[in-house]
């Protein structure tokens, strides 16, 4: 269980996965959000790898107009959705399937936004490079938009057509804020 950390959902708690997913640490996605403060009011949030659904529904609480969450695990999707529907959170859209099709669809219905999480399965380095590959391509972030890419141990890549805005370390735990 995890504890929304401000706005309108704050204190509320939300279930996340037993298994298959590392939910982000409260002081991580408060963090996060304090560096977002600007961003996230009216702004369209993408919350890829969404496991529980924690950063868009932070996002959605601190007043993103709305937010689109991707997982294409079945426990995950059933997680998001049970949280969306008890949070009552609107304009809140679940894709239910791998973050590279959800990309390729967002980007066909024309869809961009002002902030990405970007959280994949640490080990999978290639799914870090693929997602930001084709956000870029597919012009899914919109300028002066935020790409919000959490990860472990050396950062996944070198990420040139962003500019690095800030860089948070809790523990073995990095985000990188990098901006278009």
């Amino acid at each position: 269980m995890l504890r929304i950390s401000g706005g309108k959902y704050r204190s509320r708690i939300i279930e996340t996965p037993i298994e298959g997913t590392v939910p982000t640490k409260n002081r991580v996605r408060e963090a996060m959000m304090n560096a977002l403060q600007n961003d996230l009011p009216n702004g369209e949030v993408l919350d890829l790898f969404a496991g529980s659904g924690a950063l868009g529904i932070e996002g959605l609480s601190r007043g993103a107009k709305c937010a689109v969450f991707v997982d294409q695990a079945p426990l995950a999707q059933r997680i998001i959705a049970n949280n969306l529907t008890t949070l009552k959170a609107e304009n809140a859209t679940l894709l239910r399937c791998d973050a590279l099709s959800a990309l390729k669809k967002l980007a066909e219905e024309k869809r961009r936004f002002d902030v990405i999480f970007l959280d994949p399965p640490y080990a999978m380095l290639n799914l870090y490079l693929d997602s930001v590959r084709l956000i870029s391509e597919l012009g899914l972030l919109k300028e002066d938009g935020a790409l919000v890419v959490e990860y472990e141990g050396d950062a996944p890549s070198d990420f040139a057509e962003y500019s690095r805005q800030r860089m948070y370390n809790y523990g073995r735990t990095h985000v990188l804020l990098l901006r278009k």
